[in-house]
């Protein structure tokens, strides 16, 4: 039986796991363990985790702002990932419909995301989630 709940600190190894093995990101305990602090001093930030027999085997990270070309406030996903030996088992729906309550709760009026362009399966499951594709995302990074 899966579990779907908000995060809580000890789930923060387990987000580690899934942000280097099924996202490919090289990514610290110690790095994440600090930028996810700072999320949770922040109120835009939530975070909601999906257990299997108390093993953090997904979760789903959104962010709530504003936006100039959209009325009202935006949820922004900004990271969603789940085992790649629970994929297909309807945990990420799970995972985006605790977000989309959330979001509702919070008055949001859209809901956007990126997505990697290698990563069609990706974008087959955020279609059939009603999500579509909308424009290209560009990244830049400091050094």
């Amino acid at each position: 039986m899966i579990e779907i709940r908000e995060f809580c600190t000890n789930d923060i190894l387990g987000i580690c796991k899934l942000i280097n093995l099924e996202l490919g990101y090289k990514v610290s305990i110690e790095d994440l363990k600090n930028r996810i602090m700072q999320m949770q001093e922040e109120s835009n930030y939530n975070i909601f985790i999906a257990l299997q027999n108390n093993q953090v085997v997904g979760f789903i990270g959104i962010q709530i702002s504003l936006a100039f070309e959209i009325s009202g406030k935006i949820m922004r996903i900004i990271a969603l990932s789940i085992s790649e030996k629970y994929q297909k088992q309807g945990i990420g729906r799970k995972l985006m419909q605790a977000a989309e309550e959330y979001g509702k709760m919070k008055q949001v009026t859209a809901v956007v995301l990126n997505s990697g362009l290698s990563r069609e399966g990706a974008h087959k499951f955020y279609e059939k989630q009603g999500f579509y594709k909308k424009g290209y995302s560009f990244f830049k990074k400091y050094t």
